[in-house]
């Protein structure tokens, strides 16, 4: 008998697969267009939902944390190494200029103001009672701090001798512009430390911890009250141009302070790094929630695949063809399906965000009754996170592959004369 022999096709990609093996899976998935676009489109929804979500909820992360830094904490501190923990006068830093110059130089920082600060008794007339008094530099702290824009009454800062208080602490003094206010504390050297200031004006921020119990007072003033040498000072806080380049310049910045403390706002403003931790979480399980449903849905349209293609494949396994080198079309397939589903969810989502960014998104609420003394603006700029839509790619990527296991099985164990006869 003689023998029959064919030539099978060698030439590959540069990736690898053989060309015939793609445009076979190419033209396999458009047996079934409607199948394969409500496919493909379940992919990009997938992609779409995280990765745009994740833009919209990063726009107003970014927005919330740089307008709560820049209210008055900062978007980081240099400090003494015990003064987070043990705010005591003592815990000063020292040569300030210096150390001013280092993180100013530093790329995209702002500014970096110096403050001093001390618990205190503030009294009017007959009334008394406990505050945080705070030195700053008036000129520089105005440039940035949303404190300074705060005014309910007056003005910010402009002179010696002048004190600038919280709304609730004038209220509870029954003092008012003009007015003047005494201070009495513990020096450094342990003496009384004592300073007298005319309110210049009352600020408003809607936070009931800063309108109640700080005062402002020029940092000269506050170092010649407590005996603080011109070069020292409790905190140096950092204000940076990018809130999404603040965690890397906080890390600069620790070596350029060394020995002191470097804080960023994670450390700062603990609350909010909660907040954002809290809601990032609902998303990831959401989307975990709707990969495993896509996946699912995989699986269920290359069964139907299986089903309908039960003669074919029969026909291949008769021929000599292995179950795992049909296994690895179907992959091809899963392959191309998925790489459609990106190209569709990420041009999308870039389309919207890019375009967003540019208009903004107006918040159906006042975002300022729900979370109050951050400042929130009335319209949210969405920011495209890539690693985020990348980790969305692979993870569906990962899901189309591994929805073939199930029809592997039966494809391993599908009978060819069987399989032949489904054809009749």
């Amino acid at each position: 008998m003689a023998e029959i022999s064919a030539e099978i096709p060698t030439s590959r990609r540069s990736d690898g697969l053989p060309a015939s093996v793609l445009a076979i899976a190419w033209r396999n998935l458009w047996r079934n267009p409607r199948r394969t676009w409500l496919m493909a489109g379940s992919i990009a929804f997938a992609i779409w939902m995280l990765a745009f979500s994740f833009a919209l909820q990063k726009g107003a992360f970014d927005v919330m944390t740089d307008n709560g830094a820049r209210l008055w904490i900062g978007h980081a501190q240099v400090q003494h190494p015990d003064f987070e923990d043990e705010p005591l006068l003592e815990n000063l830093i020292a040569d300030v200029p210096r150390l001013r110059r280092s993180m100013e130089a530093l790329d995209g920082v702002v500014t970096a103001a110096p403050r001093a600060e001390a618990a205190a008794l503030v009294s009017a007339g007959e009334r008394s009672f406990g505050a945080l008094v705070v030195g700053v530099e008036a000129v520089a702290e105005a440039q940035w701090s949303g404190l300074a824009g705060a005014v309910a009454i007056g003005r910010y800062l402009d002179g010696a001798g002048q004190a600038f208080v919280g709304a609730a602490m004038a209220r509870n003094l029954g003092i008012s512009v003009g007015d003047e206010l005494v201070m009495l504390g513990t020096a450094k050297e342990g003496g009384v430390a004592a300073a007298v200031a005319e309110v210049a004006g009352v600020f408003s921020t809607g936070s009931a911890a800063l309108d109640r119990s700080l005062a402002l007072i020029p940092i000269a003033d506050f170092r010649a009250a407590w005996n603080l040498a011109p070069d020292e000072a409790h905190r140096l806080v950092v204000v940076v141009d990018n809130v999404g380049e603040a965690l890397d310049t906080a890390q600069a910045a620790a070596g350029a302070a060394a020995p002191w403390r470097v804080l960023d706002w994670q450390a700062l403003m603990p609350e909010v790094k909660q907040f954002i931790d809290l809601k990032l979480a609902g998303l990831y399980f959401l989307f975990a929630i709707i990969a495993i449903i896509i996946t699912f849905s995989v699986v269920n349209a290359f069964l139907m695949t299986l089903f309908e293609r039960t003669a074919e494949f029969g026909m291949l396994k008769a021929i000599g063809m292995r179950p795992g080198s049909i296994l690895g079309q179907l992959q091809c397939e899963a392959l191309l399906l998925w790489a459609l589903g990106v190209v569709l969810g990420v041009t999308v989502t870039l389309g919207l965000v890019l375009w967003l960014e540019a208009v903004g998104m107006p918040m159906p609420i006042d975002p300022n009754e729900v979370m109050p003394g951050l400042n929130m603006p009335d319209r949210i700029y969405p920011s495209m996170g890539w690693g985020v839509a990348s980790v969305a790619c692979l993870t569906l990527l990962a899901g189309t592959q591994l929805a073939l296991l199930v029809p592997a099985v039966r494809l391993r164990r599908l009978n060819c004369v069987e399989a032949l006869r489904t054809q009749e």
